[in-house]
């Protein structure tokens, strides 16, 4: 597991082994399900000295999606957008957390039965959201990554995506309570100021950025698209 060096309280030095921050779950109980399940767990961390810690953490996730879920970021190239920049598509929605508009990218979970590959729950997302079908999709991820953790006390992981020049269509059902979702271009100047203006979702925020540093990468954006 390694080693750690670590400021001590009395000013001095510490190492602690960094498999003591791996811990064991000793219970694992459901204390509510509906979208998300709330597990209450139980953790057991047992320190070099032979001494044993427990402690009790709620901790949320959607099961029903194996834990999986996906973030596509839509990028339209200055060659096909009427401004002549370079466009992202973006989501706007209702937020229950904050109970106030959000800004988000495409998302969807994975549903074992009806999707046979991440892949396919960006497209669907991508039709179903953003109005867009077919372009160039690409994962953001190596394909050794196990996903992002959406936060330290969620079970779930992101998969992030950059869709390249999806086609504008009417088609794709959206769910009931997207009833007031809605959908628009902005410049990748305004995404920038969107991402870190405190109405994006983290999720997004990642995706934006990671979808960012690829077209950096690839020639689609340039350093004045984004300042």
């Amino acid at each position: 597991g390694g080693t750690e060096t670590r400021a001590s309280d009395d000013g001095g030095t510490e190492t602690r082994a960094a498999s003591v921050r791996a811990g064991t779950i000793a219970r694992e109980d459901v204390v509510h399900s509906r979208y998300l399940t709330v597990y209450d767990r139980e953790i057991e961390f047992a320190d070099e000295d032979g001494t044993t810690r427990s402690f009790a953490y709620d901790v949320v996730g959607h099961p029903r999606s194996e834990f999986r879920f996906v973030c596509v970021a839509p990028f339209h190239s200055r060659e096909r957008t009427v401004s002549g920049e370079p466009e992202f598509t973006i989501i706007r929605e209702y937020a229950q957390g904050s109970n106030s508009e959000c800004v988000v990218l495409p998302s969807g979970c994975f549903e074992p039965g009806k999707h046979e590959s991440l892949d396919e729950v960006a497209r669907e997302e991508l039709q179903q959201e953003s109005r867009l079908r077919g372009g160039t999709l690409m994962s953001l991820l190596d394909d050794d990554n196990p996903g992002l953790l959406e936060t330290k006390w969620c079970r779930n992981r992101c998969f992030p995506f950059l869709n390249i020049d999806g086609e504008e269509c009417n088609e794709g059902e959206r769910d009931a309570e997207e009833f007031n979702m809605t959908h628009e271009r902005v410049t990748a100047r305004e995404l920038k100021r969107l991402m870190y203006g405190g109405v994006m979702m983290m999720p997004s925020v990642v995706t934006a950025q990671l979808a960012i540093d690829k077209l950096m990468t690839t020639g689609h954006l340039n350093l004045d698209d984004i300042v």
